[in-house]
Order: C-alpha cells, then structure tokens, then sequence
C-alpha cells in the first residue's frame, strides 16, 4: 500500500551534513570503501540466563484499527495574515537550519498559531476537500492530512508547487473573529505544498530503521488535542511539554517549589511513540510516557532576579564581582524581557553591563547625560536602582551595530523560558536533584496523572485516524542476573548478596594490588565558615586515612606534613611549586564545601605538576572523624590506591587476558565564545590485570556526535599500553560508545566502524570488534510488579542485574535494557545498550552478564554503577578534560588561552605524562 513518492526536501547544508562529508573524505583517504546501505547487527536469540521477573513500564499501548492502513499526506504550510492597510505578514517564518530561537518568543508563535487553527479548519470545509479532524500540524510548517488536498488543485506534473486557498474575515469563526490575533487582519492565506505521502503502518515497521515519517505523524496526532489547550499546557521541542496548571492534575504545591535565582520548578513529561516486539514477536507501537522536571525563569523584575541570584543564605546581598558576575551573566543573557516603560516591548538579554546607570554616560542629539538622567528627561521616570549593572542589547539599525542599555528595574523577566545548563547555580541544581528523585510508586502514580493530562481519550484526532491508546501500562518479562564475584589479596572472594547489590570489603581485607604512597602531604584550603575543618580535625582524619590505608594493605608512610593554604587561585600555584620543589609523590586536599572554584585548578595543576591529587570536602572530613565513618574512610582510600597505580579487587572469570574493553565518552558543553573544543574521554582495560581500566582524555573540534578521526589516536594509545602490560595484542575488541540517539545509528555503521575495522586492521591485525552503542537520554522505564509505597527509594526499584530483551525491545535492533546499579534515589534510570556490530556472534547471554558484571568494576565504591566501568570512567574523563580546559582559560593572572585541538592534547592529556596509563581521575 506504501507509495514511493520521492521526498522534496531543501538541500540545506546542516552540522551532521557537513560531519558526513568529512568522514567521507577520512574514508576516502585511508582507502575505506563507503557502503551507504549500512548493515546492522541482526537481532539475536533473547538471553536465559537469571532468574524470570514481572516488571510494568511506562508503555501504553497503541492500537492501529485501520485494517487497510492509513495513507497520510504530508505539505509543508506557511500561514500570513493580509492586513486592512494591504500589509502581508507571515506568521510561521522560515528558520535556517540550526537556527537558536528563545523560548519566550517560540511559545508566542506558538499560541498565535494555535488560536488561529480554527480558521483553517474553516477553509477545509469552504472548499470541502478535508475533515477538519484529519488535519494535524507541528504549529510550525509542518501539515499531515488524510485526504489529497493538493489534487484539488494541482496536477502529477505541479504537484510539489505551492498552491493558494485563503479565508476573508467575514468567514472567521466565532472562536477568533474578536480575538487580538486578527485584529486588522482582512484576510488570512495559507500557501500549501505537497512533500510527502506514506502509509503510516508501513514506515513505522518497515526495515529501515531511519524511516521516521510515521513516528513522526503518531508523535504529532497523540499531541494534537493537548496542543490546543494553550491555558494548561506549554508544548516544546522533541515531545517535551509542561504543565501550566500542574494542580489541576494531580500535583500538589509541594511539587513546583521556588528556587534560588528567581527560578521555579516546572513539571511535564516527555513522551515518544516507540515500535516494539510485542508478544510472540507479532511486532506493535506503544507510547513512552515519563515525568519530566525542569528549571524556569520566574517572571519578576530583572532588578528583582538580581538580587535573588546573588542573595547570600543567611541574609544579604553578594557583591557584583568576581564569580558573581558570571553567575548573573550566564542567568540573564538571552533572557527575552518586557519593557515596562513601552507598552510591554520585548527586549533581548544581550549582556550584562559593569557599568550602571549613574556612572555610564551616553550620548543623545550630541549632549551627553547618565543613564539615569536620560531615563528622568525622556521618561519622567527616576530610577529606584541607579547603581544596579546595566542591561545591554544589541541592535543592526541602518546597517551599523549599537548598543541599548536598559535599568534592570524596567524590564520583566517574560514567561515560558527554561533555565539553560550553564546557568544553573549549586543551590538550584541541589534543590532539582532533591526534587526530582521521584521514587518509584510516585512516579507511576505521576506518569498516570501525565496520560490523562493529554486527552488521549475521547480524542477526534485519534478516532478520524482509527487509533486508540490502551489506559494501563505495559507489562515486560526480565530476568535478574547474578553479580559477579569479587577477589582481592590471595584470592580472598567477596560475595554480593545484598538486595541493593553492595557488599562490604571488610576491615582486614588486603586490596589486590596494594599501591606505595610516600613523600606525601596533606593540604587543608582555609576558609570562613563555622563549620570548616580546623587544624586538630585534619591531623586526627590523617591519622585514621593512614592505619586505614595500612589494614588494606597499603604502603604508606607517615603524612610529611599538613599545608595550610589560603583559597585562592595565586597561592595555590605557589603551593604546587612548593610541592613540585620537594618532589611531594601525593598530596590529600581538604577544602570548604562553599570554595568550588578551587577543585578544577588542582586537577589542572595536577596534570602539570605531575603530582597526584586527592580532593575531599570539608563536610566528609568532618562527618568521617565526628561519626567515626568507617565506609566513607573506605571510600576515600579505594580511590587513593587506584590513583597511585593499585588494585582493589578483581572480576572473577569477567574479562578473557585477550579481550580489550573500551569505553568512549563525551563532553560538548562548550563555555564560552572562545571554546570550540569538543572533548572524548576514553577508558580501556590496558593494565597487567584484565579488570584494570586506565583512561585519557582527547580533544576535537566541536562537534555533537559525528567527528571519528579521533579514533586513530585512541586505539594507537589502547593498544600500545594493552601490549606494554601484557606482552600481547587484543584478539578481541568491545567498544561501548555513549550515544544521542537512533538517528545516528546510520552513520556509525557507514563511518565509524568502518574507519575503527580499519585502525585495528593497522594497530592490533587480526583482532574481531564488538561495537555496542550505550544510550540513557531516553524515557524508558521500569518497575516492580509490586511496589510497597513505604519502602525507601532502593527497595522500591528494581533490583540491580534487571534485564530486558524481549517484548518492548526494538524488532529492527539488537538492543537490551540493563538496570545494573541500586536506584539510591528516585526511580533508576534504566541504560539502553544497542549492538551494531559483532564480529564475534556473542550470545545475548554473555553479552547481558559482561556488560552487568563490568559494573561492579567501578573499584571506588562497594555498589555497582548504571554503566559498566569502562563507560562510567571514560565520561568522567571527558568532563575532568573539559574542567581543564576551562580552568586553564579562565583562571586568574597571566594565562595562554587554548583554542586548538592540537595545544589542548599536548597540554592536558595524559599519554605523555607520568599519568600514561594509570587512573589518575579516579
């Protein structure tokens, strides 16, 4: 029934675009032949291995009733109002591909275009060439419908052209004719072009796994109906939408608290339209629904934010210096605001001025004023708050850039914005990890809240297209691995049987690999607050880190000394000379919880000073000697001698001598008009013992997914050490590779692994790749059958060793569900693993139980960790690149900025340092 119609699709030159066709070039160089018709690893038998488990999801299922399908046209729609004076404008405009939009001004055209609707359904009747409940629209230019409209009038030849229809104003319908957004509007015209034609059943199971177009129509028609109800829902980008009204759905006030910065909590969901297995493989469509928290911008006035952003908790008003300029920059810039004093004008947050409205001189009609005065003469307005910072906005006018600057007091902060990453504060992210660990029975409870929220029933939309959504989750059958079994010195085994997957090393147990920890100091940073470590405290912790350390085996000689230093940047650089000049082989830091600016630098001196580094808070030192906290003293010296090149306990029968595993992560976060670095952090098991990961960090250009030259230096560098440690080459080769989604799948099988097959052709002949794609930024998740709702977060999850494989699994992927840790906190989040390719035809079994047992080979902690370690390692070294790079740039004094991917590795990875091959960021 599908129809081949050839897509219209403008040939715009994207940021993946322009990453395909340097990594075909790349391919084109090292002799690759590209094979654009990718081939993916086919779907293997389900595992047995574990024991059977009940689990529910968060899946509602989808019902296609059309025995003889659903054939969907898809035009592209572009909507102008003619005005009474012959003006047209054009109400959904075009944006250029990767265009940055603000929130603010998305959800007003939005709304404008939501209010407008009805007056298109009114032209598909006048014209009688479609139900109205057939339409569906992003509220941008994207149109689906049921019927052809375009036969109406354009022919085979002309089909793709745009044609015409329009409604004057007599003809709008009672739900707009006196609203503001047709107010002067003599007309509204709506230019239509056909692109596309398909049969929605046939792409959502056609093999292609790149085939989105019906996905893309279901995640359109399920969000149509709440779409049109602007009062309670504020709909955003990739299926994510908020609530308005989260109390008249079931939340309660304590739910959407305040937070610090003029912030608030806002609550929502994500859904998507997901193809799955089904039962007895007969292949079907659910909907994926889970709740979703995420900071707003408050609407106040931007004075008011001010001071909120900079209100010291115990009363008070920071200064605008300093660390507090950033936080308040990085707040503000962006922001769209309303312009009090002119009718509510928006004005965009440019950048925050340190000049203010007394102090800054202008000049207007060749006379030069003060802000202040100006606002006085022009307004009659006198300021409130002369001498709070300016806000700056930049304008073209006439071709030439200026600048407006803007009292803080007269602008309002306007609504719909999300708070951006890089301005969110500690208060605010300690306050969103609070909130949003939503144990497991609240958060079925709020999914199920979410679904009614969203009008799937009695639906016109859904019942003109034949579907309907099944009301209760979706039931999945797991089973529950077993942990593997630790060993350290003599083969001493650790057995892991409790329920939330941790066990005890126990306190006279020697570490496998004990390290040498001499010529060694402590350093305890000062600070000003009432509960900072003093003196006598740091010399008692010492004492118990150093027959602690002894009990497990460690070397470890007597603390040289205890350094005190100052917090700031200047003595720290003079500390390292110090410590450099007297050859210090370890240094254990104690610093204030309230000094963060601090930490980045001591890994970035580390790195340059060649000396290893410790750095613990105040608070755990405090807590570790006043309640005699003998874990979290355990903790401290695992992590102490894995850093100087020790071992804490080996995987039992995990990894084969032969077998290299490596972990591939990133950091994109870029900070900064000056950084245009990506970074890739890598770990692998390139030590004496298998189970041993060492890692290092790489930098590239920016890019979000799609740069692969960096491959060549990573497995040059794997292999190397694997071969300096073990006197062998890998025969085997498993990469895990965090990924963004499914959309890029298509380009790691014809780039990626290609040009990885090639490199290890080069470096390790002869070894066989397993490439496994890692995913968590998605919104699966599950649950126990049975949930005791007075149990602790831990209890209520699923267990550690949960594993999928069938039923809600992907029918075009081989790809499991993994829940390997204890969900300490609110609902755990349940890893996707994908594999792409498999040189080795793994069974499911050894595949699930590798990638489970890697967990618990974290080596810092007694609990597993969500990812296998290679991958947990490797982000972690991707962020503590991306740390350095931004401390190097933006500390203090004299500095050599670095822009290029060429000064960065030399300055900052660890390949050719005394860190080569050891785990330094542990």
């Amino acid at each position: 029934m599908s129809k081949n119609v050839k897509k219209n699709k403008e040939n715009v030159l994207t940021e993946k675009k322009i990453e395909q066709i340097s990594n075909a070039d790349l391919l084109k160089r090292e002799g690759i032949i590209i094979d654009s018709d990718p081939v993916y690893c086919p779907k293997k038998n389900p595992g047995s291995a574990g024991t059977t488990i009940k689990l529910f999801t968060n899946y509602f299922g989808l019902k296609l009733n059309n025995t003889q399908g659903t054939v969907v046209y898809q035009y592209e729609i572009e909507i102008s109002k003619i005005l009474n004076n012959g003006k047209k404008v054009c109400v959904n405009k075009k944006r250029e591909a990767g265009a940055k939009t603000n929130d603010y001004l998305e959800q007003i055209s939005r709304r404008s275009l939501v209010t407008l609707w009805p007056a298109f359904h009114e032209v598909l009747k006048k014209h009688q060439i479609a139900r109205p409940a057939s339409s569906i629209t992003d509220f941008n230019r994207i149109l689906y419908m049921l019927d052809p409209i375009h036969n109406s009038f354009k022919n085979e030849e002309n089909k793709n052209e745009f044609f015409t229809l329009s409604l004057d104003k007599n003809d709008f319908p009672d739900k707009i004719a006196n609203c503001d957004e047709v107010k002067d509007v003599e007309k509204l015209e709506y230019n239509i072009r056909f692109t596309n034609e398909f049969e929605a059943a046939d792409s959502i199971f056609s093999d292609n796994v790149l085939d989105r177009d019906g996905v893309q129509y279901l995640a359109l028609l399920l969000s149509m109906k709440m779409s049109l109800d602007k009062e309670n829902v504020s709909i955003y980008e990739n299926g994510k939408n908020y609530l308005t009204r989260p109390l008249n759905h079931g939340f309660k006030e304590s739910d959407i608290p305040e937070l610090h910065g003029g912030k608030r909590l806002g609550i929502g969901s994500q859904k998507t339209v997901k193809l799955i297995e089904g039962r007895k493989g007969e292949a079907g469509i659910s909907l994926a629904v889970d709740t979703k928290r995420t900071a707003f911008h408050e609407p106040m006035l931007l004075s008011e934010k001010f001071n909120a952003l900079l209100a010291n908790p115990r009363g008070g008003v920071g200064k605008f210096t300093g660390a507090n300029v950033k936080k308040v920059v990085d707040n503000m810039k962006g922001l769209a605001c309303h312009c009090v004093h002119l009718k509510n004008k928006i004005v965009i947050v440019s950048n925050i001025s340190t000049e203010t409205a007394s102090n800054k001189k202008i000049t207007v009609d060749g006379k030069t004023c003060s802000v202040s005065d100006y606002y006085k003469k022009k307004y009659n307005i006198t300021l409130r708050n002369p001498d709070l910072p300016l806000v700056v906005q930049k304008n073209v006018f006439k071709g030439n850039k200026e600048e407006c600057y803007y009292p803080m007091e007269l602008l309002r902060v306007a609504d719909f914005q999300r708070v951006r990453q890089s301005a969110q504060t500690p208060e605010q992210i300690s306050a969103m990890i609070r909130q949003c660990a939503t144990a497991p029975c609240k958060r079925l409870s709020e999914i199920h809240n979410l679904f009614s929220a969203f009008q799937l029933t009695s639906n016109e939309y859904l019942k003109e297209a034949s579907i309907t959504v099944e009301g209760n989750v979706l039931a999945a059958t797991g089973r529950q691995l077993n942990p593997p079994t630790l060993l350290c010195s003599n083969n001493k085994s650790i057995q892991v049987t409790n329920q939330n997957g941790s066990w005890e090393l126990g306190r006279d147990t020697v570490f496998n690999v004990p390290s040498s920890i001499s010529n060694w100091c402590a350093v305890l940073i000062q600070g000003n607050g009432r509960f900072d470590v003093n003196m006598k405290t740091a010399e008692t912790f010492v004492k118990m880190y150093v027959k602690t350390a002894r009990t497990h085996g460690v070397k470890i000689t007597d603390c040289a000394e205890i350094c005190q230093c100052p917090s700031n940047e200047r003595e720290l650089l003079n500390l390292f000379d110090y410590l450099k000049k007297h050859k210090t082989g370890f240094v254990l830091f104690m610093t204030p919880d309230s000094v963060t600016s601090l930490h980045n630098l001591v890994k970035l001196y580390e790195r340059q000073f060649g000396i290893p580094t410790q750095d613990l808070k105040h608070s755990t030192v405090s807590k570790t000697v006043e309640k005699n906290q003998y874990r979290t003293l355990e903790n401290i010296i695992m992590k102490s001698n894995i850093k100087k090149g020790g071992h804490n306990f080996d995987l039992k029968n995990v990894i084969k001598s032969d077998r290299m595993i490596m972990g591939i992560g990133f950091n994109h976060t870029i900070s900064g008009d000056e950084d245009s670095l990506s970074v890739v952090g890598y770990a692998a098991n390139t030590r004496k013992i298998p189970s041993e990961f060492a890692g290092d960090v790489h930098y590239i250009q920016f890019a979000r997914d799609g740069k692969i030259e960096f491959y060549d230096k990573v497995i040059q560098n794997t292999v190397q050490n694997f071969r300096a440690s073990r006197g062998i080459l890998p025969k085997e080769i498993f990469i895990y590779r965090t990924s963004g989604s499914e959309g890029r799948y298509n380009d790691y099988c014809i780039y990626e692994i290609p040009y990885i097959k090639a490199k290890i052709k080069q470096y390790a002949p002869g070894a066989k790749l397993v490439f496994i794609v890692v995913e968590k930024a998605h919104n699966v998740r599950f649950f126990k059958d049975k949930i005791n709702p007075t149990d602790k977060a831990p209890f209520q999850n699923v267990a550690p060793g949960s594993v999928v494989d069938t039923g809600i699994t992907n029918p075009k992927l081989c790809e499991f569900f993994l829940t390997s840790h204890s969900g300490l906190q609110g609902t755990a989040k349940t890893p996707k693993y994908v594999i792409l390719y498999d040189d080795l035809n793994v069974k499911m079994d050894e595949l699930e139980g590798l990638t489970n047992s890697l967990a618990y080979g974290y080596q810092i902690v007694s609990l597993p960790t969500s990812l296998p370690a290679p991958v947990y390692i490797a982000n972690q070294y991707a962020e503590r690149g991306r740390n350095m790079l931004n401390a190097n740039n933006t500390k203090m004094g004299p500095k050599k900025v670095i822009q290029d991917e060429e000064g960065a590795n030399k300055e900052f990875s660890y390949a050719a340092t005394i860190f080569s091959n050891v785990r330094i960021n542990a």
